[in-house]
């Protein structure tokens, strides 16, 4: 009996000619043949097994095994009536489903986590008994389980695990909409599913070198020891300590120092090559470049190489809720508290104008939110409206305690922002119309305006724009995260100048004139430039260069914590 089975097995997907040749076979060796629709019956033996696991939602051998977040794919891939395998055909499991396991075994290599596809009880499950003999459970646990895996990895690798929305950023993923189904059904075909994947991932030039970046990092962390210096509290080039060949075996590793004299590898001398290797560190850092390692750049220098594996990993995940980012484009990067603008561009990483910018203060009400639109408009001369919540809490209690405070500031009580709007003479009752919202406070164009000479406008509802400002001395400070939420540029007759390129005739020095004038004018632009507000602690150069930055707002620590938690993950 148990040989007449194995024949039967060996038989299945054998049709027509073939079919009647080998029963002819049977024949003649003398078995007692079983009925052919003994094939049909143990198709739907495991039709009737994939069913049942499709209608019980869970898979209790993965190690997320709720895949509610993916039951209406599956529902697309499986007839519900009679789910044949997609991942097993003729006996044994298909090449695609080897070919998408070793895929999914690779998934560390994205910024992904292999153990979330259940990369190697697959492998296993490939090579068991049980699936070889085809026993209809395994078939049918296998082939679902792959699925469930193949499903998860399509999303995760084109959209990210997680909704940005679900973290407050306004940034959204549905024009990016991917038929899952159609795509997993590709890979069930597809002689090099692998290729199919790869096609997923995010096609702009910062997301390869970090993938790359990625790697390496990875590799640090099991080759370079966690490093605890012990610097003077300013250490200077020129100074001596024990600790300077550690650092210079750090730079080394990581990049920052190369062709080193032997005869000074053991030194502990700060020489002239080191301090150029420290300011390499410290751009790449966020910090300025003055090779004096103070407390900052101690604190970095000390960070444990695992924790930049991690924000690579982080910042991998955010670029995958990107739109596809091409052509003309400004992006402001939160934590690096910079501007990058490129008109014939393909994302992050390829730019051609950038400059430094203060963002919102990282406490709450003041942080700049994370979204993106299309800037319109520019504004030179403009008026600072001054946002109600603003307004209320901190305009009224100065103008109670200093009644002198909106003419010392150039500023204004109005009904409303229209621009024939009469100023208001300030009186107690005028004051409580303000701290109810229904009068405003604006401030006049003018030396004094905190927007400066000119403003760059994006529709959105966070009411944050692109501004000059007077306090420029701020763009020389590391950290940067000083305004109420809206963002100021260090250059704004220079941004000017690029987003006005489209628009005629505005050389920088019609720019700055109009910037001095006496009249407020409002240029709208003829092309829309769309602009993206981002928050990545970490952002990675064409030639490879891995620069990271504070998590000023906190967004790494809630992002991790969301993917702790597994699948199925809040979308």
């Amino acid at each position: 009996m148990y040989r007449r089975r194995r024949r039967m097995r060996e038989m299945r997907g054998v049709s027509g000619l073939g079919l009647l040749v080998l029963w002819g076979w049977v024949m003649l060796a003398g078995a007692a043949p079983a009925p052919v629709p003994a094939l049909a019956a143990e198709g739907a033996v495991v039709a009737t097994e994939i069913r049942q696991r499709l209608a019980a939602g869970r898979h209790p051998a993965l190690r997320w095994g709720n895949f509610s977040d993916v039951a209406k794919a599956l529902a697309q891939l499986y007839d519900p009536a009679t789910p044949a395998p997609l991942w097993y055909r003729d006996g044994k499991p298909t090449d695609q489903a080897r070919l998408l396991v070793q895929s999914l075994a690779g998934a560390d290599d994205l910024g992904l986590n292999a153990v979330d596809y259940d990369a190697d009880l697959l492998a296993q499950w490939l090579v068991g008994p049980a699936l070889q003999a085809g026993e209809p459970p395994a078939v049918a646990d296998f082939d679902v389980a792959l699925s469930v895996a193949a499903t998860r990895y399509v999303s995760n690798v084109y959209l990210g695990r997680i909704n940005p929305r679900t973290v407050g950023f306004g940034l959204n993923v549905e024009p990016k909409r991917l038929d899952v189904p159609k795509r997993v059904r590709e890979l069930t075909q597809s002689p090099h599913p692998e290729q199919v994947l790869a096609s997923l991932e995010p096609r702009f030039p910062m997301y390869r070198p970090l993938k790359e970046g990625l790697l390496r990092y990875r590799q640090l962390a099991r080759e370079v020891p966690r490093l605890r210096f012990g610097f003077p509290a300013k250490f200077t080039p020129g100074m001596s300590h024990k600790d300077v060949p550690a650092l210079r075996k750090l730079l080394v590793a990581l990049g920052d120092l190369r062709d080193v004299d032997p005869a000074l590898a053991a030194s502990e001398l700060y020489d002239p090559a080191l301090a150029e290797a420290v300011r390499r560190y410290q751009v790449r850092h966020g910090l300025g470049s003055d090779a004096i390692i103070g407390r900052n750049t101690l604190a970095r220098l000390s960070t444990p190489i695992a924790d930049r594996l991690k924000q690579i990993q982080l910042g991998l995940e955010r670029l995958r809720w990107l739109p596809d980012v091409r052509g003309h484009y400004l992006i402001v990067n939160i934590p690096s508290f910079k501007l990058y603008g490129a008109r014939t561009g393909e994302g992050p990483g390829s730019y051609d104008i950038e400059m430094n910018v203060v963002v919102g203060e990282a406490i709450d009400g003041r942080s700049t939110p994370v979204f993106h639109s299309d800037m319109t408009m520019v504004t030179f001369r403009p008026y600072w409206n001054v946002p109600e919540g603003i307004a209320a809490k901190e305009l009224v209690p100065a103008i109670l305690r200093n009644p002198k405070y909106l003419a010392r500031n150039d500023m204004e009580i109005v009904s409303s922002f229209a621009p024939q709007a009469k100023p208001q003479a300030v009186s107690q009752a005028v004051l409580d119309q303000v701290a109810a919202g229904a009068y405003k406070i604006r401030q006049k164009p003018g030396t004094k305006n905190a927007l400066g000479p000119i403003k760059f406008s994006f529709p959105n509802n966070n009411n944050v724009y692109l501004h000059g400002t007077p306090s420029q001395s701020l763009f020389s400070r590391d950290r940067r995260d000083f305004s109420h939420g809206c963002i100021r540029v260090q250059e704004p007759a220079r941004l000017a100048e690029w987003v006005l390129a489209d628009n005629g005739d505005w050389p920088l020095v019609r720019i700055e004139e109009t910037m001095q004038g006496e009249a407020t004018r409002t240029i709208n632009l003829r092309k829309p430039i769309p602009v993206y507000i981002l928050y990545s602690t970490v952002m990675a150069d064409p030639d490879g260069a891995i620069s990271f930055f504070e998590d000023i707002y906190g967004h790494d620590r809630t992002l991790q914590v969301l993917l702790a938690r597994g699948f199925p993950y809040p979308r």
